[in-house]
Protein backbone atom coordinates (compact mmCIF):
# COMPACT_ATOMS: atom_id res chain seq x y z
CA UNK A 1 0.00 0.00 0.00
CA UNK A 2 1.16 3.74 0.01
CA UNK A 3 -0.55 4.63 3.13
CA UNK A 4 -0.74 2.86 6.51
CA UNK A 5 -4.54 2.24 5.96
CA UNK A 6 -3.51 1.00 2.88
CA UNK A 7 -1.38 -1.67 4.21
CA UNK A 8 -4.31 -2.81 6.52
CA UNK A 9 -6.84 -3.05 3.76
CA UNK A 10 -4.53 -5.53 2.13
CA UNK A 11 -5.23 -8.11 4.91
CA UNK A 12 -9.36 -7.87 4.48
CA UNK A 13 -8.99 -10.72 2.70
CA UNK A 14 -7.05 -12.58 4.79
CA UNK A 15 -8.91 -11.97 7.64
CA UNK A 16 -12.19 -12.87 5.59
CA UNK A 17 -10.47 -16.46 4.73
CA UNK A 18 -9.77 -17.24 8.31
CA UNK A 19 -13.43 -16.64 9.45
CA UNK A 20 -14.11 -19.01 6.38
CA UNK A 21 -11.89 -21.66 8.35
CA UNK A 22 -13.50 -20.98 11.68
CA UNK A 23 -10.34 -19.44 12.98
CA UNK A 24 -10.80 -18.35 16.64
CA UNK A 25 -7.50 -16.40 16.57
CA UNK A 26 -6.07 -14.80 13.46
CA UNK A 27 -2.19 -13.26 14.08
CA UNK A 28 -0.35 -11.01 11.53
CA UNK A 29 2.78 -9.85 10.95
CA UNK A 30 4.78 -7.05 12.78
CA UNK A 31 4.17 -3.32 12.05
CA UNK A 32 2.22 -3.70 9.40
CA UNK A 33 1.08 -0.37 8.97
CA UNK A 34 4.88 0.70 8.04
CA UNK A 35 5.74 -2.25 5.52
CA UNK A 36 7.04 -1.31 2.21
CA UNK A 37 5.00 1.76 2.07
CA UNK A 38 8.01 4.50 2.88
CA UNK A 39 6.92 5.00 6.41
CA UNK A 40 8.85 4.86 9.40
CA UNK A 41 8.31 4.78 13.36
CA UNK A 42 8.59 8.48 13.37
CA UNK A 43 6.08 9.22 10.42
CA UNK A 44 3.69 5.72 10.90
CA UNK A 45 2.78 6.18 14.56
CA UNK A 46 -0.18 6.68 15.27
CA UNK A 47 -2.23 6.64 18.73
CA UNK A 48 -4.24 3.78 19.52
CA UNK A 49 -6.74 2.89 19.08
CA UNK A 50 -6.21 5.09 16.29
CA UNK A 51 -7.41 5.13 12.40
CA UNK A 52 -5.93 1.57 11.67
CA UNK A 53 -6.78 -0.09 14.94
CA UNK A 54 -10.15 0.91 14.61
CA UNK A 55 -10.49 -0.31 10.67
CA UNK A 56 -9.16 -3.70 11.60
CA UNK A 57 -10.98 -4.23 14.87
CA UNK A 58 -14.29 -3.25 12.79
CA UNK A 59 -13.06 -6.32 10.47
CA UNK A 60 -12.79 -8.30 13.87
CA UNK A 61 -16.01 -7.76 14.39
CA UNK A 62 -17.76 -8.43 10.86
CA UNK A 63 -15.44 -12.12 11.22
CA UNK A 64 -16.47 -12.93 14.70
CA UNK A 65 -11.80 -13.78 15.74
CA UNK A 66 -9.54 -12.29 17.68
CA UNK A 67 -6.84 -10.27 15.37
CA UNK A 68 -3.52 -9.48 16.74
CA UNK A 69 -0.67 -7.37 14.99
CA UNK A 70 1.96 -4.98 15.80
CA UNK A 71 2.35 -1.29 14.58
CA UNK A 72 3.78 1.79 15.62
CA UNK A 73 2.21 3.69 18.61
CA UNK A 74 2.44 7.30 19.38
CA UNK A 75 2.03 8.05 23.19
CA UNK A 76 2.74 11.76 23.97
CA UNK A 77 6.04 12.55 23.06
CA UNK A 78 7.30 8.49 23.03
CA UNK A 79 6.89 6.19 20.23
CA UNK A 80 6.50 2.22 20.63
CA UNK A 81 6.38 -0.90 18.65
CA UNK A 82 3.15 -2.56 20.05
CA UNK A 83 0.93 -5.57 19.67
CA UNK A 84 -3.14 -4.88 19.70
CA UNK A 85 -5.50 -7.89 20.29
CA UNK A 86 -9.28 -6.97 19.13
CA UNK A 87 -11.64 -8.61 19.94
CA UNK A 88 -15.09 -10.13 18.08
CA UNK A 89 -16.86 -7.08 19.57
CA UNK A 90 -15.04 -4.81 17.30
CA UNK A 91 -13.08 -3.10 20.26
CA UNK A 92 -9.38 -3.34 21.27
CA UNK A 93 -8.88 -5.97 24.27
CA UNK A 94 -5.83 -4.85 25.33
CA UNK A 95 -2.24 -3.79 23.74
CA UNK A 96 1.36 -4.83 24.68
CA UNK A 97 4.19 -2.33 24.25
CA UNK A 98 7.54 -4.72 22.87
CA UNK A 99 9.78 -5.00 25.75
CA UNK A 100 13.27 -6.25 24.15
CA UNK A 101 14.45 -3.60 21.26
CA UNK A 102 16.52 -4.32 18.96
CA UNK A 103 19.30 -2.21 18.21
CA UNK A 104 18.24 0.04 14.84
CA UNK A 105 14.95 0.49 16.95
CA UNK A 106 16.38 1.89 19.84
CA UNK A 107 18.39 4.15 17.35
CA UNK A 108 14.49 5.61 16.13
CA UNK A 109 13.65 6.62 18.87
CA UNK A 110 11.56 4.04 20.28
CA UNK A 111 11.08 3.19 23.47
CA UNK A 112 10.26 -0.21 25.52
CA UNK A 113 7.28 -1.28 27.67
CA UNK A 114 7.31 -2.39 30.95
CA UNK A 115 4.35 -4.76 31.10
CA UNK A 116 3.44 -8.68 30.65
CA UNK A 117 -0.69 -8.24 29.98
CA UNK A 118 -2.71 -11.81 29.50
CA UNK A 119 -5.97 -11.07 27.90
CA UNK A 120 -8.89 -13.10 28.67
CA UNK A 121 -10.52 -14.44 25.42
CA UNK A 122 -13.50 -17.10 24.96
CA UNK A 123 -11.33 -19.78 24.38
CA UNK A 124 -8.26 -19.03 27.11
CA UNK A 125 -5.73 -16.26 28.00
CA UNK A 126 -3.62 -15.11 25.24
CA UNK A 127 -0.43 -13.48 26.21
CA UNK A 128 1.70 -10.95 23.22
CA UNK A 129 5.43 -10.69 22.10
CA UNK A 130 7.10 -9.16 19.29
CA UNK A 131 10.03 -10.19 17.31
CA UNK A 132 13.23 -9.81 19.72
CA UNK A 133 11.05 -10.52 22.17
CA UNK A 134 11.89 -14.36 21.73
CA UNK A 135 15.60 -13.91 22.07
CA UNK A 136 15.43 -12.91 25.97
CA UNK A 137 13.88 -15.99 28.00
CA UNK A 138 12.39 -13.25 30.55
CA UNK A 139 9.59 -12.05 28.41
CA UNK A 140 7.57 -14.91 27.59
CA UNK A 141 8.33 -16.53 31.08
CA UNK A 142 6.72 -13.04 32.69
CA UNK A 143 3.83 -13.61 30.68
CA UNK A 144 3.61 -17.65 31.21
CA UNK A 145 3.67 -16.79 34.76
CA UNK A 146 0.37 -14.27 34.48
CA UNK A 147 -1.41 -17.32 33.54
CA UNK A 148 -1.10 -16.92 29.30
CA UNK A 149 -1.77 -20.36 27.75
CA UNK A 150 -1.11 -19.09 24.11
CA UNK A 151 1.23 -15.98 22.96
CA UNK A 152 0.67 -14.48 19.88
CA UNK A 153 4.25 -13.04 18.22
CA UNK A 154 4.27 -10.89 15.22
CA UNK A 155 7.87 -10.95 14.11
CA UNK A 156 10.05 -10.11 11.29
CA UNK A 157 12.39 -12.75 12.14
CA UNK A 158 14.71 -14.38 14.05
CA UNK A 159 15.79 -18.01 14.90
CA UNK A 160 13.19 -20.85 14.85
CA UNK A 161 15.18 -22.77 18.10
CA UNK A 162 14.32 -19.45 20.13
CA UNK A 163 10.43 -19.79 19.32
CA UNK A 164 10.97 -23.73 20.15
CA UNK A 165 12.94 -22.71 23.46
CA UNK A 166 10.30 -20.40 24.43
CA UNK A 167 7.29 -22.63 23.92
CA UNK A 168 8.96 -25.58 26.12
CA UNK A 169 10.05 -23.54 28.63
CA UNK A 170 6.98 -21.92 29.49
CA UNK A 171 4.53 -25.03 28.38
CA UNK A 172 2.63 -22.14 26.14
CA UNK A 173 1.17 -22.29 22.32
CA UNK A 174 3.18 -19.91 20.50
CA UNK A 175 1.75 -18.69 17.40
CA UNK A 176 4.03 -17.04 14.95
CA UNK A 177 3.27 -14.64 11.95
CA UNK A 178 6.49 -13.21 9.89
CA UNK A 179 7.23 -12.45 6.50
CA UNK A 180 9.91 -15.10 5.35
CA UNK A 181 9.65 -18.35 3.94
CA UNK A 182 13.52 -19.06 4.69
CA UNK A 183 13.32 -23.04 6.57
CA UNK A 184 16.67 -21.66 9.05
CA UNK A 185 14.68 -18.39 9.49
CA UNK A 186 11.36 -17.72 11.74
CA UNK A 187 8.53 -19.47 10.42
CA UNK A 188 5.00 -18.56 10.48
CA UNK A 189 3.07 -21.20 12.57
CA UNK A 190 2.30 -22.67 15.73
CA UNK A 191 4.27 -24.19 18.29
CA UNK A 192 3.28 -26.89 20.91
CA UNK A 193 4.12 -27.08 24.27
CA UNK A 194 6.74 -30.15 23.53
CA UNK A 195 8.41 -27.22 20.68
CA UNK A 196 6.83 -28.70 17.55
CA UNK A 197 6.06 -26.46 14.92
CA UNK A 198 2.96 -27.36 13.29
CA UNK A 199 1.04 -25.95 9.95
CA UNK A 200 3.84 -24.32 8.40
CA UNK A 201 3.42 -21.31 5.81
CA UNK A 202 5.18 -22.94 2.71
CA UNK A 203 4.50 -20.20 0.12
CA UNK A 204 3.85 -16.20 -0.03
CA UNK A 205 0.13 -15.13 1.09
CA UNK A 206 -0.18 -18.24 2.84
CA UNK A 207 -3.26 -18.58 5.67
CA UNK A 208 -1.93 -21.37 8.01
CA UNK A 209 -4.50 -22.81 10.26
CA UNK A 210 -4.07 -25.53 13.15
CA UNK A 211 -6.58 -26.42 15.64
CA UNK A 212 -5.25 -27.13 19.38
CA UNK A 213 -6.85 -27.99 22.35
CA UNK A 214 -5.87 -26.40 25.58
CA UNK A 215 -7.36 -28.79 27.48
CA UNK A 216 -4.84 -31.57 26.78
CA UNK A 217 -2.63 -32.23 29.66
CA UNK A 218 1.22 -31.38 28.36
CA UNK A 219 3.39 -33.88 28.07
CA UNK A 220 5.63 -32.99 30.90
CA UNK A 221 2.70 -33.01 33.17
CA UNK A 222 2.92 -36.67 34.25
CA UNK A 223 6.21 -36.19 36.04
CA UNK A 224 5.96 -32.41 37.88
CA UNK A 225 2.24 -31.50 37.58
CA UNK A 226 0.97 -28.39 36.17
CA UNK A 227 4.18 -26.67 35.06
CA UNK A 228 3.18 -23.33 34.62
CA UNK A 229 2.05 -23.35 38.70
CA UNK A 230 6.01 -23.62 39.67
CA UNK A 231 6.96 -21.11 37.55
CA UNK A 232 6.92 -18.33 40.47
CA UNK A 233 8.09 -21.14 42.94
CA UNK A 234 11.10 -22.35 40.73
CA UNK A 235 12.77 -18.60 39.95
CA UNK A 236 15.65 -17.72 41.05
CA UNK A 237 16.01 -16.21 44.49
CA UNK A 238 19.14 -14.06 42.39
CA UNK A 239 19.34 -10.94 40.82
CA UNK A 240 21.29 -10.33 37.51
CA UNK A 241 24.61 -8.67 38.24
CA UNK A 242 24.15 -4.78 37.00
Amino acid sequence: GKSAIENCRMFAPFIRKAAEKKADLLVLGECITTMRNGLNAETGAEKIPGPCVKYLANLAKKNDLYLVTSLFERDRESIYNTAVILGPDGKLLGKYRKLCLARDEYRDGISPGNQFPVFNTRFGKVGLMICFDVHMPEVARGIAANGAEIIAMPIMGGHPTLAKARAIENQVYLVTSTYSLNEDWMQTGVWDRSGELHARATKPNELVVHEIDLSVPNFWRGNIGNFQNRLRHERPSFQLPK
